[in-house]
């Protein structure tokens, strides 16, 4: 058995286990992060789950040739749709795809979960997409953090079940609640990264001939928004 070393980000993402034992890795790929995590004795049982045959069988493969069968299940599904009652988990993690992928992946699988479960998620993008979503399903969002890896910032988000619906506002779910009020030198960073890019759409479509009125004024708002948190 070779113990399993994972890439920063996914080493980052895995330090938001918390107090869970018993996890599912959705879309786990190889299912590096379970097995870091088990060999770690972090966990005691874990679903790792894919919707692609090819990475459940390197999944299965790579569990079986570090000894964890019986801790780890992997499983071919369609997001959580793999996961049942029986299984007690309590930390569900899905990375490594886009914000509106996670969004489907929940929603589709609301009936999968309690309420009880954490969620760690980690868009590579749209994660005002995935914050909006958390807060319409009374979702609260506990804990933030982001990571530069490669040139691009990820989020990551952590969130429980709760009630009633958290009032987070416009700014909330476009910069994250929890990274608004840390203001980190990453989170100004990328707020000045966001204005700058902002600015450059806005003076494109100023020399835009076409009738483009509210993407101007929704990119202007965006602007105002992004100005006010420096």
């Amino acid at each position: 058995m070779e113990k399993i070393h994972l890439s920063p980000r996914l080493q980052h993402i895995a330090n938001f286990l918390g107090d869970g034992r018993r996890i599912a890795d959705i879309g786990t790929d190889h299912a590096y992060l379970p097995i870091q995590l088990a060999q770690s004795g972090l966990i005691d049982f874990a679903v790792a789950s894919d919707i692609g045959a090819g990475p459940v069988a390197i999944a299965k493969a790579n569990v079986a040739a570090n000894g964890l069968e019986e801790t780890i299940e992997v499983r071919q599904a369609d997001g959580l749709a793999g996961l049942t009652a029986a299984d007690g988990i309590d930390t569900i993690f899905i990375a490594g795809m886009g914000g509106l992928l996670i969004q489907d992946i929940l929603t589709a699988g609301l009936a999968q979960l309690d309420g009880t479960e954490t969620l760690v998620l980690a868009p590579n993008r749209d994660d005002e997409t995935v914050r909006t979503w958390l807060a319409a399903h009374e979702f609260g969002i506990l804990d933030e953090d982001l990571l530069e890896d490669g040139g691009h910032v990820y989020p990551i988000i952590v969130a429980g079940q709760t009630k009633p619906e958290v009032p987070y506002t416009k700014s909330d779910l476009i910069l994250g609640p929890v990274l608004r009020k840390r203001r980190s030198p990453l989170f100004l960073k990328e707020l000045d990264h966001r204005i700058a890019k902002t600015q450059a759409v806005l003076e494109s479509l100023a020399q835009s001939s076409q009738a483009l009125s509210a993407k101007k004024e929704e990119e202007t708002n965006r602007l105002a928004l992004f100005e006010a948190e420096r």
